[in-house]
Parts: C-alpha cells; structure tokens; sequence
C-alpha cells in the first residue's frame, strides 16, 4: 500500500489502529517507508499518546527524529498543509531544515 500513497492520516480508533499507527512508525524508523504520517486529533483525542512520546524521548526510550513523526492537529486542513510539507523520517539528528520538504506533495484525493 505504501507505494501508491503520499501520505497517512491516522483518525482516532482502537486498538487495531493504534497498531497501524505504530507499524507505520516502525516502518519510517526501519526505512521501508517515507511518507509523512499524520494524526487527525479530534477533540484531543492523542493528547495522552503525544505526552506520552515526549515523556520516551525525555527518558531517552525514544529518539527525538523518530517523535517527529508523528504530525498532528486538531483540523482537517491544517493537518493537509503540515503534511504537504513534511518527510516522514529526516534520519537521526536532523534540524528543522532537514524536515522541511521543499516539495510539496499532492495531497489531492484521486478517484
């Protein structure tokens, strides 16, 4: 599947799509992908997911390129525009401008 997409959004669900999300953030750390992974945070929804990856990576139980994988917001359309201009996984101790996309991607829906 993630050859044909630009990008994921993940909506709030259950376990099963936590599992999604985590497999997809394995995959970026692993390589096997690089699309940017989105979280539509409807009514704080990931609230306590987002605290708890800042708390791994504040106990170094994370890496900090793999927390900003995780993009997120509470509307719809912001989340497209950060997504536009996001790379999945900038590698290891990269900066802002290494997870800057000059590019944007084509977000539009294609039936």
């Amino acid at each position: 599947m993630n050859h044909v997409v630009e990008a994921f959004i993940v909506l709030p669900g259950g376990v099963d799509t936590m599992e999604g999300l985590f497999t997809l953030i394995s995959w970026a750390s692993e390589g096997l992908h690089n699309r940017p992974i989105g979280l539509l945070n409807i009514d704080g929804y990931f609230n306590n997911l987002l605290k708890f990856l800042d708390d791994a990576v504040r106990q170094n139980f994370m890496a900090s390129s793999q927390r900003k994988l995780f993009i997120s917001s509470f509307f719809d359309d912001e989340l497209l525009d950060k997504l536009e201009f996001a790379k999945a996984f900038p590698g290891p101790g990269a900066g802002y401008d290494e997870f800057a996309n000059p590019e944007r991607l084509d977000l539009e829906l294609h039936l």
